[in-house]
């Protein structure tokens, strides 16, 4: 059984206290972690090493996300059609609102109280049974195959030289890895990071690169380990023009990595996150993704 399917089948939810807190102590006990809670005693992020002392640090986020009606379409190149999708869900769930504060208000006599009172409580209690209400039970790709690529980097051992982070509260905001750049800022500021969100499902491989990281010794590195092969092709963008809202966006020299897939007509994208189809995740990937990794890792040690 690979790692990935391991903690697919142990640990696949963990979104509530009880589920993160024994993901945790299997991380603490099997991979020397400890757990960090963060200054405003909210998150709790699993650290690896030493990321003060690192040159690189490696990160994906642990907490699993809640059941949503719409999958969350990740369209990292194509702002225009990844933009319309979100307008597009908003447009609905204010549409189904507008109608429901109509009605309320057509059945107390056109009382415009009553309208906005009906608009308010639907758009709410839609907006929570859309998003927030159920637990997704199927995580693979969102976020199982990050945690199994960094847990996998960590098996390997390289010293001081790299650190990892497993970050909590990710589907919440990004609030465990805002969190701990502002406990950390002093060394975290220009600290070169790698972020492994949705590795699992595709053979595309897309690296979003923040503007402090592109100029980056360790980012032309990294392009060269992940060399396209016959199964895979790596992709290096800029943050300009791209989207990939993961925790590397809350480091300056971050650097994003998702695995898509492509259409015929060249449009990359990752399907299913948030669903509960989210069941395609591939241990494949998550082996070619750290065997590049110890590649450019072992570079970095010798420089």
């Amino acid at each position: 059984m690979s790692r990935l399917e391991f903690i697919n089948e142990t640990y696949p939810t963990r979104r509530t206290k009880v589920e993160k807190d024994a993901f945790a102590a299997y991380v603490t006990e099997n991979y020397s972690a400890r757990v960090e809670v963060t200054s405003d005693g909210k998150n709790k992020n699993l650290v690896i090493g030493d990321p003060a002392r690192a040159s690189v640090v490696c990160t994906a986020h642990y907490d699993t996300p809640a059941a949503s009606l719409f999958p969350n379409l990740m369209i990292p190149r194509n702002p225009v059609l990844f933009f319309a999708y979100q307008f597009l869900m908003v447009g609905v769930l204010l549409a189904v609102s507008l109608a429901g504060g109509a009605l309320a208000g057509a059945l107390t006599g056109g009382d415009q109280r009553a309208f906005l009172l009906g608009y308010l409580i639907l758009y709410y209690l839609l907006y929570f049974l859309m998003f927030r209400a159920f637990e997704n039970k199927h995580n693979a790709n969102d976020n199982t195959s990050g945690v199994a690529t960094v847990l996998s980097l960590a098996e390997r051992g390289f010293g001081e030289e790299v650190a990892f982070i497993l970050f909590d509260n990710e589907e919440g905001g990004k609030k465990g890895s805002k969190a701990y750049f502002k406990d950390h800022s002093s060394y975290m500021q220009n600290k070169f990071l790698v972020n492994f969100d949705c590795v699992g499902n595709g053979e595309e491989l897309v690296f979003i690169a923040r503007k402090d990281a592109e100029g980056r010794e360790e980012l032309a590195r990294l392009k060269a380990a992940f060399r396209s092969s016959d199964a895979y092709t790596a992709h290096f963008f800029p943050e300009r023009g791209s989207q990939c809202n993961s925790d590397h966006k809350n480091f300056p020299c971050g650097v994003g990595c998702m695995a898509c897939r492509r259409t015929r007509r060249g449009l990359l994208y990752t399907p299913y996150i948030h669903t509960g189809r989210d069941t395609v995740a591939s241990a494949d990937n998550v082996r070619y993704i750290t065997d590049r990794m110890c590649e450019f890792l072992e570079a970095e040690g010798k420089e």
